[in-house]
């Protein structure tokens, strides 16, 4: 039997691992690190997100996206009951 042949008892996944990034004009003349302008910022479902220490919010949405990565994966056989996986098949029930 193949070592990684997909059976009871010794069950397999592919794991595509996608990447892409996404670049956001920051506003002119904005220093995202200056905690006196800027409370926090976080980059989320495709948008940057900013939030002013005067309550003022902004949304960006990105001007350019690399999805080649997203597109073609790098991916790999992977131990389905290992750590991080834990898949479980219904024929093994």
């Amino acid at each position: 039997m193949s070592s990684t042949k997909n059976v009871k008892g010794n069950r397999w996944v592919v794991v595509a691992d996608r990447s892409s990034e996404q670049f956001f004009k920051i506003p002119d003349g904005l220093d995202l690190e200056d905690k006196t302008v800027v409370e926090n910022w976080i980059v989320q479902w495709g948008k940057l997100y900013i939030q002013y220490v005067n309550s003022e919010k902004e949304t960006i949405e990105f001007v350019w996206e690399d999805n080649y990565g997203f597109k073609n994966p790098d991916f790999e056989i992977e131990d389905a009951v290992d750590d991080c996986h834990n898949m479980e098949y219904e024929q093994d029930n």
